[in-house]
């Protein structure tokens, strides 16, 4: 070189020179295998050629001076470079990191070659171009993960006063509701948007206003819906924010690549079927769903003409929630016909992961009721729970670690714990305190407890932690677990989770409170099939504050039908009859 060159700034150029690089493939391998976006590919591909181009008389001298061992930075380390949430903060710490390694480099050149920093920065301005378009792709909310059910609420398709329709297909099970009404004044559209969200609120569920961005603004709605020709969806983005859900309707997959590039935080996928609620002339049908499922990573939710006689056919595609009109609204029922939807999802291995994949099976076992041999009690005194036995239903607790859960805290606790029952076990019932849960529960054949626990605790930590933008240890290490042995037990420990919440005084009903779940499908299931989990079996819910055959029978309900306890199965011989366990506690 024609300039001597303080070995101080080549040490600085060299540094920054391979963050930016680092970072920068960082991105180019999420544009590569996430988004599959072979422009971005190509253009964040290009930068980082063309900053080698530019500082490659200078780099070959610069690792010359490359002093690893003696940089004190090396160790210096803050508690959020060692770890990161997801694939979002990934992206965005090395969106970040380019941004500040071109900056240095362009600022030191300048006391180099100024023609050179002037190329630096041009580069700049073209990634800062690039960090925009991946931010688009960064769902900062997750909230939509969890939706099956989405009922799109439209008043003259209602048999009911419309919000009592909206209520019904809340109880029924639907995890989300949209407002979609395309002929009345914007007045109403609002005034009826702020009733549909305060009836989601009350029942901890989203509201997506279809179209209009202002007025889920002005609802405070969980989000919008937009379609192919209605305002684009990076234009809709910059309106609602990160925090709230974007939705987009899309017919092929050009349309859903662009929309997950705009934004969105789940596509509509459809038309499935023709269907009489929104005609069409064409029909993307299930083999639109199939690319979706198998291309498309964000949310994909099937429409139009769903009903219950093709729901296995939609979901068997791979897409993870349905929407629907007239197959909940248009029904003497809407609880029970939205009841029916959801309970395809049970019907096969939907949703989030929950436990390992060595845990999942292909398909579900759709009656996991043990038959013959009878199952052994298995005991052992080296690895927990000591007491294991197949087809048993356990009562499990385990306890909050420091602050205690709100209700939208116990909401997404619950929901987690729902979410895998029919997947991984049979839930019977739960009950989320403040500062404990309960959980009646039968695993599904081949399926440990302890993982179940681990995966419970696991990922409805990593939730909360998410809700409540902070980290750290929510569960309590150990759980309790014991095996329920026969109905009156069953009944006491049912009893005995419904009425905590009263006892707690958080709520003088116990069926009003937030965080009580009973699986009235399991119930009629068992019922119908006169079979039951190990052996219990429900004939009716728990009745409040107490379930003894005189408050059945004034409730209306059958008496429970005979049961055998674990003695009578001969599942232990009788000398070990008292050794049945009465409960253990173990890490999980």
């Amino acid at each position: 070189m024609a300039i001597s060159i303080n070995p101080t700034v080549l040490r600085l150029l060299d540094a920054n020179a391979n963050r930016a690089r680092e970072a920068l493939r960082v991105l180019e391998d999420y544009a590569r295998f996430v988004l599959d976006d072979r422009e971005l590919i190509a253009d964040l591909k290009q930068l980082r050629h063309e900053m080698a181009h530019v500082l490659r008389s200078l780099l070959s001298e610069a690792i010359l001076h490359r002093d690893t061992p003696g940089d004190v930075g090396t160790e210096n380390k803050t508690a959020g470079e060692l770890h990161r949430q997801d694939l979002t903060d990934v992206v965005t710490a090395a969106g970040k990191r380019a941004g500040e390694a071109l900056r240095a480099i362009e600022e030191y050149l300048k006391t180099i070659t100024p023609a050179d920093a002037a190329q630096i920065e041009h580069l700049r301005y073209r990634f800062y171009d690039i960090e925009q378009r991946i931010a688009k792709t960064l769902c900062v909310t997750k909230r939509f993960a969890d939706v099956r059910l989405y009922v799109l609420i439209t008043e003259k398709l209602c048999r009911r006063p419309w919000l009592d329709a909206a209520e019904a297909a809340l109880l029924g099970g639907a995890d989300c509701l949209q407002l979609r009404e395309k002929d009345l004044e914007p007045r109403e559209v609002l005034h009826r948007a702020k009733q549909l969200v305060e009836l989601c609120r009350r029942y901890h569920r989203l509201c997506i206003i279809n179209d209009r961005p202002d007025i889920a603004i002005l609802s405070n709605a969980d989000g919008v819906h937009v379609g192919q020709d209605d305002l684009p969806a990076s234009q809709v983005r910059k309106l609602i924010g990160r925090e709230r859900i974007l939705g987009v309707s899309t017919h092929n997959l050009d349309q859903s690549k662009r929309a997950q590039l705009d934004g969105a935080d789940y596509i509509g996928v459809g038309p499935i079927f023709s269907s009489s609620t929104k005609p069409r002339e064409f029909v993307a049908g299930l083999d639109y769903a199939r690319q979706v499922a198998s291309e498309i990573p964000i949310p994909a939710v099937a429409i139009a003409g769903i009903t219950g006689a093709n729901v296995d056919e939609v979901l068997a595609a791979g897409v993870r929630a349905i929407a629907v009109t007239a197959a909940v609204l248009d029904c003497e029922d809407p609880k029970k016909a939205a009841a029916e939807l959801k309970a395809g999802f049970a019907r096969r291995m939907v949703g989030q992961t929950f436990l390992s994949a060595s845990d999942r099976r292909s398909e579900p076992d759709p009656h996991p009721v043990p038959t013959t041999p009878e199952p052994a009690l298995k005991i052992s005194h080296r690895k927990l729970p000591h007491w294991k036995l197949e087809g048993s239903t356990y009562f499990v607790t385990f306890r909050l670690a420091s602050r205690e859960l709100n209700a939208p805290e116990r909401q997404i606790v619950l929901d987690h714990v729902k979410s895998g029952s029919d997947r991984f076990y049979t839930l019977i019932a739960a009950t989320i305190m403040p500062d404990h849960t309960h959980l009646l529960l039968t695993p599904l054949p081949q399926t440990d407890l302890s993982r179940i626990l681990k995966s419970i605790k696991g990922v409805s930590a990593r939730f909360l932690n998410q809700f409540r933008q902070s980290g750290g240890k929510v569960w309590q290490d150990e759980s309790w677990d014991r095996i329920v042995r026969n109905q009156n037990e069953l009944d006491e420990k049912l009893e005995y989770m419904l009425n905590n919440s009263v006892k707690k005084q958080l709520v003088a009903d116990p069926w009003t409170y937030d965080g009580w779940y009973y699986n009235e499908t399991w119930k009629e299931q068992m019922a119908d099939k006169n079979v039951c989990p190990t052996n219990q079996r429900m004939s009716a819910p728990p009745v409040r504050n107490g379930t003894n055959q005189e408050q059945r029978r004034q409730a209306g309900m059958p008496a429970p039908p005979e049961l055998k306890s674990m003695a009578d199965r001969n599942v232990c011989p009788p000398s070990q009859e008292t050794d049945v366990p009465t409960g253990n506690s173990h890490p999980t």
